[in-house]
Parts: C-alpha cells; structure tokens; sequence
C-alpha cells in the first residue's frame, strides 16, 4: 500500500473524535479501545473518500464492510481544470460501472506493481467490490483512475470526453468514478455471460453510487463508453434490480467532494 499525504487539514470532526479517543485511552480496555479506533478510522477514511460523516446515516442501506488499498500514485493523476486545448473541463460526474474479469485480489496486485506501467497500461478504479460486499478503495475520489482509456460518455447534450495527453485519446476519466464487481468464478474468461453478481455486491454498489450524488442518468458501464468496442463489462448485470435497489434506497440528503 502506498502512503498518500492528506490534500487539507484535518476537520474540526475529525479532531474532535480524536480528542475523546485520547480521553478514552485513559480508562478503556484494550478491547474497547480497538473499537474506538476501528471508529475513529471509519470516520477518516470517510472524510478522506469524500463522504460527510454528519450524513451517512441518513442512507438507508447499512455501510459496507470496507477496507482500503491504495494502488501505486502511476495508476491515478489529477483531476485537471482544462483539457490539452485549453478549453473548461468541467463535466459534471459520472459513474462507471466495471467488473474485474479477475479475482479482487489480483487487481489490487496489478494497481499496486508501478512496474506496470512500463507498456504505458495503467490501471485503476476508484473502488472495487468483492463477492461478500467488501468495498475496497483503491484511489481517493479526488484523482483521476485510469478506468477507461478510449471512451466517451453520450450526455443529453452530446458526447463528453476529455483529452488530457497529446499521445493518448480522450476519455471520460477526467469526470468519471470508476466502481468494479469482482467477477464470480465462473466469468473469469471471455465468454459473453456469467452466473451473476450476489445480493451484497449490488447492495454495497448501490450505497457507494448513493454517496456520489450522481443522477441516474449519469450512471453507465465499461462496455458502453469504450470507444474501441472491445469491452463486454460488466457482464450479466442486472440494471433493473441494481436500479430499484438504488432508487428505493438513496438518502434524501448526502455531501461528497469532488
């Protein structure tokens, strides 16, 4: 895992939590304290991911078990303000739905290994989600994931993309929040289709797109922003019960950062 340094100063939250964790420190028991810490590190990664403590609670759907693996800095860059021509990148954000094709393990490995980036491949989603609903976050939602390379998003007033290399065509990642399922066992291959994905994925995907305040509209898969047509994910996505589940379960009122 590599060690990111914090964009901005802790918030008065935050520093709250961490004046009564050290208050506890004085009388609790070990066991005790670990659950204060396990707190208190929830808290942060939630304010670091961009999501406002004050109103998680206000999303129906219990928080997923999460855990964090930062990919190599090579697999993610900022967010830049213009494109290489100058002009206003200002898209509003989407969300990309993926899935791994692999195991979540070796995903996390091949974000991690810098020496990848070698063949000019880099890779990266925001987030991915295991078969048991584990969330693991892999670049803060600030940055840019290398999510999809060649690839355009058709918005209501035309295609959206964004050009950020010379050398390399424009793609949705400058705007976009790259979310992939693990892949079941069975769809670890080409073929077309798969088993599926279980309950849990579809119900910590459907709290982390909550959190993002994108619009239904904005919501949209791999397969159909590649510019290539080579992309087949996710495969065997159920989009009406993910958006069921989505629609009947956002909070009223939720804060990310972009």
């Amino acid at each position: 895992m590599q060690n990111i340094k914090p964009m901005r100063p802790i918030s008065p939250f935050l520093s709250q939590l961490q004046s009564q964790f050290l208050r506890q420190l004085q009388f609790q028991t070990q066991r005790t304290l670990g659950a204060i810490a396990l707190a208190c590190a929830t808290c942060a990664l939630l304010l670091w991911l961009g999501i406002n403590p004050h109103r998680a609670g206000a999303n129906p759907l219990p928080q997923p078990p999460h855990i964090v693996a930062w990919a190599s800095p090579t697999h993610y860059a900022e967010r830049v303000k213009q494109d290489i021509y100058g002009a206003p990148a200002r898209n509003p954000f989407i969300v990309v739905i993926h899935e791994t094709v692999g195991s979540a393990r070796s995903a996390v490995h091949l974000f991690q290994a810098p020496d990848y980036t070698k063949n000019g491949n880099q890779v990266s989603y925001h987030a991915l989600i295991r078969l048991d609903g584990t969330i693991i976050y892999t670049v803060p939602f600030q940055y840019r994931a290398f999510g999809a390379a060649n690839s355009v998003f058709m918005g209501i007033n035309g295609p959206e993309s964004v050009q950020t290399n010379p050398q390399v065509p424009g793609s949705v990642n400058n705007f976009a929040y790259h979310f992939s399922l693990e892949t079941p066992p069975d769809g670890r291959n080409n073929a077309d289709t798969h088993s599926g994905y279980t309950v849990a994925q579809y119900r910590s995907l459907a709290w982390l797109v909550g959190f993002t305040q994108v619009p239904q509209s904005r919501i949209t898969y791999h397969k159909t922003v590649d510019r290539t047509h080579s992309r087949k994910d996710p495969r065997s996505f159920d989009q009406s019960y993910f958006f069921n589940l989505l629609s009947s379960n956002r909070p009223s009122r939720f804060s990310t950062r972009s």
